[in-house]
């Protein structure tokens, strides 16, 4: 059995894992690393596949962060095209799918996820977005495709949706919920978006699921016809908990961590969409599959790996961009009491802020194009608990500087 070892192995070569990788060099440069993926590519970036890659703006060369020769170094060793089948906790040893042994000092979990699959007659081949090939295969169906329809109205359903539409292919988003981005905003925010998205040419079906497809065809729960040259389906991602279940680790809803990423086996670690962590601010365990908590904790994880202990305090934020609207949105946007809007709340010309607080407190925010020196001011409102029952007026008010609210 062929055996290798590192003082650090990270198995997976997504947001999280890169930036562990980028952190560790940095940290521990005379260090030995390992990094372990199942993808055959080093690591690239993943939100451009749903927007500018997709498109056709950007080259495939921009994607990946680093140059071949940046991995091309004494002390790290990253082997693609592999995944870690289990981990021996006490021999501290991770067994790879080709029978090769990585023993390690510490390791990090940060294997992602892949899209949840819906089981529909006929769905066997439907499209799904994950990986660069995805995407390389969705461009090429779309360049012959003139109708398309995508099943889920989540982030990466809508954002696939409004770069088809601008390749010129006519698409058709069917969501089981009565609006969309439902797990992220409310129903009054839902309805400005949808709208603005509608104006650009997404035709949206609520309500409904699809309960067949039949060649070039969906039937939808409803009973609706809707013809369609490609289908894909964006119903959300599992997370791969898989290594970690084989390996005693404690799983529900992702590898439990605690503040300082640490699971339940001893120098072993979890970041990124499979790391269910306590939220201090909440103050309930959440689960986050979003650009920025993968690139923090993966920096986080990788600097108490190397001997820090830095508990977790982030604000959960998520970005995208659609269309010509910029989207930024941090803290809590559901669990709140009352709200102001801040800005031109319209589906026209959308220029707002949607401002959550409870008891008084901004807990959250979703943002439409707005500055982002704006938004850092929210930002430390949330993270310091400011209390703004009387200055509500203000909030609304475009001429008052909100940095007045951190004094």
């Amino acid at each position: 059995m062929r055996e290798k070892s590192c003082d650090y192995l990270i198995i997976g070569s997504g947001i999280a894992g890169y930036n562990a990788l980028k952190e560790l060099l940095e940290l521990k440069p005379n260090s030995k690393i390992i990094m372990v993926s199942s993808d055959k590519y080093y690591p690239y970036d993943r939100p451009p596949l749903s927007k500018y890659y997709l498109r056709g703006e950007m080259a495939r060369e921009k994607l990946f962060f680093e140059s071949d020769d940046f991995y091309k170094r004494s002390n790290l060793d990253v082997v693609l095209n592999r995944s870690v089948e289990r981990i021996d906790t006490i021999s501290k040893e991770a067994i790879l799918n080709d029978g090769s042994v990585i023993s390690f000092d510490r390791a990090l979990i940060a294997s992602g996820g892949r899209p949840r699959r819906l089981s529909v007659p006929g769905g066997e081949n439907a499209l799904y977005l994950r990986t660069l090939d995805d995407c390389d295969g969705i461009r090429e169906v779309a360049s012959r495709s003139r109708n398309a329809l995508i099943i889920g109205a989540g982030f990466i359903g809508v954002e696939v949706a409004s770069s088809l539409t601008t390749l010129g292919v006519r698409t058709t988003v069917v969501e089981v919920m009565p609006y969309i981005w439902n797990t992220f905003v409310d129903e009054k925010v839902s309805m400005v978006i949808r709208q603005y998205l509608e104006g650009k040419g997404i035709s949206f079906i609520l309500n409904e699921s699809v309960r067949e497809i039949q060649g070039k065809a969906a039937i939808t729960s409803g009973g609706k016809r809707l013809e369609a040259d490609m289908f894909l389906i964006a119903v959300g991602i599992v997370p791969n908990v898989e290594v970690a279940q084989k390996s005693g680790i404690q799983v529900d809803n992702g590898v439990i961590v605690n503040e300082y990423l640490e699971t339940s086996a001893k120098d072993i670690y979890a970041a990124g969409d499979i790391a269910n962590i306590f939220d201090p601010r909440e103050g309930r365990r959440k689960r986050i599959e979003h650009w920025n908590n993968a690139e923090y904790t993966g920096k986080l994880a990788a600097r108490n790996m190397a001997g820090n202990r830095e508990a977790y305090n982030f604000i959960s934020s998520i970005w995208s961009d659609i269309f010509d609207i910029h989207i930024e949105s941090a803290g809590e946007t559901r669990n709140y009491d009352e709200y102001v809007i801040r800005g031109r709340f319209n589906s026209d010309s959308p220029n707002f802020n949607v401002i959550y607080l409870k008891g008084g407190i901004v807990k959250g925010y979703v943002a439409i194009n707005r500055d982002y020196g704006e938004l850092e001011v929210l930002n430390k409102l949330i993270k310091e608990g400011k209390d703004v029952s009387n200055k509500k007026n203000s909030l609304v008010d475009e001429g008052f500087d909100l940095k007045e609210l951190l004094k």
